[in-house]
């Protein structure tokens, strides 16, 4: 059951350990934290697919990532659209950087 759950989620495995272990649930990662995550799962699965195959792949993790994000439904459409690995990171970044922006604005 938690397989599903990680889809988008790899850091659950490290909240179901710290809950099991303190009974506390622990703090969810910042929107930083994520795009990190999200970037490095993106370079291993166009290391691994190659360029063509990982761009397709990656749509479905990226969709993952970004689900609950302000915006992420638009964002999903627009990054459907590339058709490079280069392009695909760039607007990953790109709006995860918006976010952390506007969260600092919002502070």
């Amino acid at each position: 059951m938690i397989g599903r759950a990680a889809q988008g989620r790899p850091w659950i495995f490290r909240e179901t350990e710290h809950y099991l272990r303190t009974g506390e649930k622990p703090p969810e990662p910042d929107v930083a934290e994520i795009r990190d995550i999200l970037l490095g799962h993106l370079d291993n699965l166009y290391a691994f697919y190659g360029e063509r195959t990982g761009l397709l792949v990656a749509r479905k993790h990226i969709a993952w990532y970004s689900k609950g994000q302000r915006e992420g439904a638009v964002f999903r459409h627009a990054v459907n659209q590339v058709e490079t690995t280069a392009q695909q990171i760039a607007m990953v970044k790109a709006f995860f950087d918006r976010i952390i922006e506007g969260e600092e604005l919002a502070a």
